[in-house]
């Protein structure tokens, strides 16, 4: 079957029909498909080497690897296991790691109330001119991605060797700020009751509340079943003729009902 190649070719087709007069408007895609043309090659290319590790992704063990000490024999063939698991990662497409994923992951499982903040999402390029050396910024709120932000720029300035070092001194800046922000926010709220501002009740004190009411409920409900309970244990008989004798003095009450009817 003859491979279509009509939908590579468009940026040169649409060059000719420019240069030719069919086309009087330049389109909308067209610099961007000169600065990143579609490929051409059909073949898949076997991927050998990991570029997010640098390791060979598919590779036979070695005849001195094959050696086996307890029938000093040497393995000459590789199994059929072998040839496939290797082969079938020679066309994969390797999985992307960063390291920033990796200390996002860290920092927010050693540190899961921070998710509770309140963040505002914003749309916008993604791309920020902060200055890392302090790990505070001037319109960016004090949050996980700092801490992985300073972490990166203490590395890449050679200021720690290490990757746990680095993350240690930005999580301890990132402790004394926050620590500092608390204070301050308690000395404005004292100073704002000073003056006679009234404060309601947090979302956490609202919460605790509805759930108390709802734990009396349940313990109210737990007592009374509680002391129906003894009280059958004590005399199951009486309860059982308790229960007659209610049951029969509600029919002649229904009955005399019926009568005086």
């Amino acid at each position: 079957m003859k491979v279509q190649q009509n939908a590579v070719n468009v940026l040169e087709r649409t060059s000719s029909y420019l240069k030719a007069g069919l086309l009087k408007k330049q389109p909308a895609w067209y610099d961007v498909v000169a600065f990143i043309p579609p490929s051409k090659r059909f073949v898949r290319e076997p991927r050998l080497v990991n570029p997010s590790t640098n390791k060979e992704i598919a590779k036979l063990p070695e005849f001195a690897e094959q050696y086996n000490s307890e029938n000093r024999s040497y393995k000459t063939r590789a199994s059929h296991r072998e040839r496939q698991v290797s082969g079938s990662k020679l066309f994969a497409a390797p999985k992307l790691k960063y390291a920033e994923d990796k200390l996002r992951e860290v920092f927010y499982e050693q540190h899961p109330w921070e998710l509770s903040r309140p963040k505002m999402l914003v749309e916008n390029t993604g791309i920020q001119d902060y200055d890392w050396s302090t790990i505070q910024q001037l319109g960016k709120p004090l949050d996980g991605e700092s801490v992985v932000q300073r972490t990166l720029y203490l590395l890449r300035t050679k200021a720690h060797q290490e990757l746990l070092a680095a993350y240690d001194q930005a999580r301890f800046e990132f402790y004394r700020l926050r620590i500092q922000e608390e204070v301050q926010n308690q000395v404005a709220q004292e100073e704002a009751e000073m003056f006679g501002s009234v404060f309601g009740p947090s979302a956490i004190d609202f919460g605790l509340e509805k759930e108390q009411k709802i734990i009396d409920i349940w313990k109210q409900k737990a007592i009374d079943q509680s002391e129906v309970m003894s009280a059958r244990n004590i005399n199951p008989s009486e309860s059982w003729s308790a229960q007659e004798s209610q049951s029969q003095s509600d029919e002649k009450a229904e009955d005399t009902k019926e009568l005086q009817l």
